[in-house]
């Protein structure tokens, strides 16, 4: 007895339909990996920048006063933290000062000045700068994270902006928008994207006692970080895909 065979007839329609999908398919892998590899070497172009972290005030300026609570402790420790976190990630960091010192030489007419232009000269070696500093005021109600780019300055707008989006989920924040400041010395004479953060109101009670805490004081710095790879990572993305 013979075998029996039965054909099957398919569409030509549909076998078109097929080997599109299949194309689409393939084609939708090869781009998902391209984009990978491209955001990873773009995420090496970014950790090669150098970031200059700098704690505000600093020997015989402590900055801003609560009892014992002094600014020039609390920004010192989440600026180095800070820079272990970034380190770890790759990032070349400086800082204007690793330890309980003023930068502006002996105690004469011109100190805070010669501090302030200290500074700079170091800012003005990195392709990013963040100032950590802690508010006070008279209203202590007033309590929450600020943070102030130079006015004018689209990529100093951008690095506030990439930082209030992540301390936002640690910090409350007295304002959710970069605020521009026209004469403050340090962002006006930093010649790259610098930005000054207030951490919170030592003059409010919820505030103090939080940036007292040590892991509180970690949170901030994990955050401040993370604002700083994403506005480094973003910006190299965008600088490279106008090429593309």
């Amino acid at each position: 007895m013979g075998r029996f065979t039965m054909a099957v007839f398919v569409p030509k329609r549909y076998l078109f339909l097929s080997g599109l999908l299949i194309l689409h398919i393939v084609l939708g892998i090869m781009a998902l990996d391209y984009w990978i590899m491209y955001r990873e070497e773009r995420k090496v172009l970014a950790t090669g920048a150098q970031v200059i972290l700098d704690p505000g005030h600093g020997g015989v300026d402590p900055g801003a006063l609560s009892g014992e609570v002094k600014e020039k402790d609390i920004v010192l420790d989440v600026v180095q933290r800070m820079s272990h976190y970034l380190e770890e990630q790759g990032y070349s960091v400086v800082l204007t000062r690793d330890a309980d010192v003023d930068l502006g030489g002996e105690l004469a007419p011109g100190r805070h000045r010669r501090d302030l232009q200290a500074r700079v000269r170091v800012i003005n070696q990195g392709q990013v700068a963040v100032s950590v500093h802690c508010n006070t005021i008279e209203d202590s109600s007033q309590r929450g994270a600020v943070v102030f780019y130079q006015k004018g300055s689209e990529a100093g707008k951008q690095l506030a902006a990439a930082l209030l989006g992540e301390l936002n989920k640690v910090q409350l924040l007295n304002d959710n928008r970069p605020l521009p400041r026209e004469n403050l010395f340090l962002l006006r004479t930093s010649r790259i994207p610098t930005v000054i953060v207030e951490l919170g109101f030592l003059s409010n009670q919820e505030d103090r006692q939080k940036l007292m805490e040590p892991g509180f004081r970690q949170q901030l710095a994990e955050a401040l970080s993370r604002g700083i790879i994403n506005y480094l990572e973003q910006n190299a993305l965008s600088s490279t895909t106008r090429w593309l």
